[in-house]
Formats: structure tokens, sequence, C-alpha cells
């Protein structure tokens, strides 16, 4: 119960007036004594009113006086002068609060208006941080797109000149090393499409028990004999829609990281189990929704991180590791993946506590259709006739040379209108169209939706170094689709070529 403040008799209950306030409201007086709490400010002071009416501040919260909330107070005490600034207190306990305070002298000492905007301010932090991680995704997938157009050419033709060469001619070495550096230089590029939510998946329905047990034993190979690993599995976990090579990835990199955190070894834990996330868990965290979700837990005992670094954890290219120790891809590669498979990560840690990732995927729904891995094709080579749609010179011959190569007939267009006369000209069935995603003026997708009519028979591949929002949203995620992710290496061309092309049915472009 609030100490009444002093004011003259009145037939109104002041007290339970000011009680009434969403704003707290404190009377201080110039021995920095509390003289009257109202119910809002002692639930900001998260002390009841009884136990600091009478007390100075510096009794009641230790150390207050070396705060600058404090320093605020003297300064307005001393020289008269209202103020209005935000403070964030921490709390005896640990525990901290945002608040937004008002400052005014009075004939006592100080009146105190103060609003509690802690949550408020989590969700802008939220925000601004979801924010960051987009623009620095659009960053990362521009430069992976402009980087597998590049690696295209070195890869291919490394591959096509390496066919060429006898086991024993002396450049052969020379050629097999600038192929290993551009497959290493196509890794660092597949996380950063990871990350930017910006690569091809190929989801289908999985148990996740059923993914972590096929990791296990690679896993404590990985870890050696001085980390402990422990997995508990739910069962019977209803299934989740994921490409279950992505999903490993992410397991992998969290048990890495882990590892990473436990250099002289202890325990590692990993958990799936079903949850429910309700309205309040989704109003506490952005962008998740409420449903039911499963969830993989990855825990240890490691020497944890502070708020500062757990903040930035996910972005890419941040690492606390040694100079030359890690690329910083790690756990970016993990936020893009389960970011693109619609579902969330986060992080608890305490220095010295060890830390817990936990990944929450979405149960799927009921009846989800999804594309099964088609089988492998009995011959590379073909001799139909490809409609290849290309804007960048570099890449357009490479993969001309690669098709004519494979045995192929190629039409070569740089852009959709020379696609589109093409397709108006050929006097024969134009078998497959070979379209790159990105394009200026008309995107692959919208191309083969325009050919379509012309050509209701011809199958559809997009050529893809990174997507954009329209394909991610509308083909990727769908069964029926066929993509080439770039950078291109002619035998992964020729595979999906002869999938396509011998696999049932007609792939159509998707309209939105």
């Amino acid at each position: 119960m609030s100490h009444k403040p002093p004011t003259p008799h009145s037939d109104v209950d002041l007290s339970s007036v000011l009680d009434d306030l969403r704003e707290g409201l404190q009377i201080i007086d110039r021995e920095f004594r509390y003289v009257y709490v109202n119910a809002a400010a002692a639930a900001h002071g998260r002390r009841p009113a009884e136990e600091l009416v009478g007390q100075t501040m510096m009794a009641c919260y230790p150390g207050i006086e070396r705060t600058p909330l404090f320093e605020t107070l003297q300064k307005t005490m001393s020289d008269g002068v209202a103020r209005n600034f935000e403070n964030e207190f921490r709390f005896p306990d640990g525990a901290s609060g945002i608040f937004e305070l008002r400052v005014q002298p009075c004939d006592v000492g100080l009146v105190v208006l103060s609003i509690d905007v802690t949550e408020e301010r989590r969700l802008e932090r939220q925000l601004r941080h979801a924010q960051k991680m987009e623009a620095i995704g659009r960053l990362a997938g521009s430069v992976a797109h402009d980087f597998n157009n590049l690696l295209s050419v070195i890869l291919s033709y490394s591959a096509l000149l390496l066919e060429q060469l006898n086991p024993t001619d002396p450049i052969r070495p020379d050629l097999e090393a600038i192929e290993r550096a551009g497959e290493r230089a196509g890794d660092l590029t597949r996380q950063l499409l990871a990350f930017s939510r910006q690569q091809v998946l190929a989801p289908r329905l999985v148990d996740l028990n059923d993914v972590v047990a096929e990791s296990e034993r690679m896993l404590r190979r990985l870890l050696g004999e001085d980390v402990e690993l422990t997995v508990h599995c739910e069962r019977r976990l209803a299934k989740i829609v994921v490409d279950p090579g992505q999903v490993e990835q992410v397991i992998m990199n969290l048990v890495i990281n882990a590892r990473d955190a436990m250099p002289e070894g202890g325990k590692l834990t990993i958990e799936t189990r079903a949850v429910d996330l309700d309205a309040t868990y989704a109003a506490e965290h952005l962008g998740v929704c409420a449903g039911r979700y499963v969830l993989l837990a990855v825990s240890d005992s490691g020497h944890g991180m502070d708020k500062e670094t757990q903040a930035r954890i996910f972005e890419p290219f941040f690492t606390t590791k040694e100079l030359g120790k890690g690329t910083g891809l790690g756990l970016s590669t993990v936020f893009g993946i389960v970011q693109q498979s619609r579902g969330s990560v986060w992080v608890y840690s305490e220095v010295g506590a060890g830390t817990t990732f936990k990944v929450y995927f979405p149960v799927a729904p009921e009846n989800v259709a999804t594309a099964e891995p088609p089988p492998d094709p009995v011959t590379l080579e073909g001799s139909e006739t490809v409609l290849l749609v290309e804007d960048q010179a570099e890449v357009r011959e490479v993969a001309r040379q690669v098709l004519r190569r494979y045995g192929y007939h190629v039409l070569v267009a740089s852009n959709a209108g020379e696609a589109l006369l093409h397709c108006e000209r050929h006097p024969l069935p134009i078998q497959v169209l070979l379209t790159d995603v990105v394009m200026p003026q008309m995107n692959g997708r919208d191309l083969a939706l325009r050919l379509a009519p012309l050509r209701p028979d011809m199958r559809v591949i997009y050529m893809s170094g990174y997507t954009d929002n329209g394909v991610v949203e509308h083909a990727l995620l769908e069964p029926g689709v066929a993509f080439v992710q770039k950078p291109i290496v002619p035998e992964q061309l020729a595979r999906k070529l002869r999938a396509v092309l011998d696999g049932p049915g007609r792939l159509e472009p998707r309209d939105a």
C-alpha cells in the first residue's frame, strides 16, 4: 500500500487516485529519502511502497549513488532545472528495466514521474537487429551472385580442360589446384547465400529424429573423447518440411561452435521435442508465429557469451576466435538455413555457465506435398535442343560449351527479347529452357511464363547464383521446379538436364 503524499484534507482519497495512474510517481526529499511512492512507481522499483517510504534511495538500492540516474537527480536538486531523460536501471537481483523519467523540482525536493518502456525498447532493438541482418543479407546475396558467375567460368573451364588432359600431363596438377580453390570459394558463397536466405533448397517431409540419428555417429568422431555427448530425442515427433542436408549442416555448425566453446572438454547435449509456442512467446520474439513446432536444442557447458557477443553471433564474418581459426560464417549459415526453412533460432547464454541454441521448425501441415530427389540418370549425354538465356557473356559462353560437350544443340540468348525470337522462329521443338533467374528487364521466372504459350511442351530449368524474392516464395519451396545452383559445374548441369528431360510430366513455371 502506498504512503499518502503530504496534501491538504479533501473528500477525495488522493492516494487511491494516484495509485490508479499508469505513470509512476515518487516524491523525494533533499536527503534523497522517499516521501511518497504510488503503486506504479513501486512496481517499477520492484519493491513494496511501504519498504521504500521513509528510507533513502541509497539504503533501498545499494550502489545507486554511483549511477548516472543519481547524478542527474543531484543536478536537478542543485540547479532547479527540470529534466526529461531515459534510464536503464539494474536492480540488485541482476534484472534491469528501461524507464522514461521526468524530474521536476518541488518544495520538498523532487517529483519523479516514470514510465516503464522496457518492453517497447526490447522490441525496438529486435526490429533494428532484424533490419540490420536483412541489410547484411542483401549485400551478402548480391556479392555471392556476382562471385558465383565468376566461379562458374573458373570451375567449368577447369573441368573441361581436365577432361582433355591425360593423367600424366605436367600441367594437370596446376589445373586441379585451380579447381580445388574454386570449389572452396564456392563453399564460401554457399554459406553467404545460406545466411541471406537465397540458396536453393530441396525440402521434403522429414522426421527430425532421423536427421539427428544420421548425424550422431559423425558428431562423436568430430567431438573427441574429452566431450561427453548426450542425445535426448522425444519419440513420435511430428514431421517437418526441410532440406535434410541443410538441417544436418545446422546441427554440424552448432556442434562445432559448442566444441570450440569447450577447449578443455565438457558436456554437450542435443535434444528434440514437440513444443507449442503461444501468443505470449510470439509477441516477445520478433518474427515468430504462435503454433506447433519441433525443437532442436544444442547445449554446451562451455565458457558462455556476454550480451554484446550474443547480439552479433549470427552476423557473417563475426567471430571471437583467433585470426585464421574460423571464417565467422558457421552461425550465420545456421541463421539463414533456419530462416529460409520458416523456422527461428534463439540463443541463451551466460558467461561461465554455457550456451543453449534453440531452433524451432514449424510442424508440417497435413497433406503437404514435397519433391522427392530424382533418380540418377543412366547417361549424362543428350541430343535435345536447349534454349540458353544468360545475360553475363562469360557465363553464357562457358554454359554453351558445356552443353555442346554433352551433345546438346544450343540456342543462345542474352536477354528475354532474343529468347522470344528463338521461340517464334526456330522450326523444331525446343525441349528445355535453361535460364538465369536474375537478369535485367525480365527475370527468368517471368520469361518462362511469357514463353509457355509459344512452347507449351518446353521444360524449364532455372540457373541461380542467387534468387529473387518471387522465386524464393513461389518456386523454391514448391515441388516440380528445377534449379541449377551456381557456380556451374559441368557434371552437375548435365545431371540436372537429364533428370528434367527423363522425368515424368512437364516442369512448369508457376504463376504467383
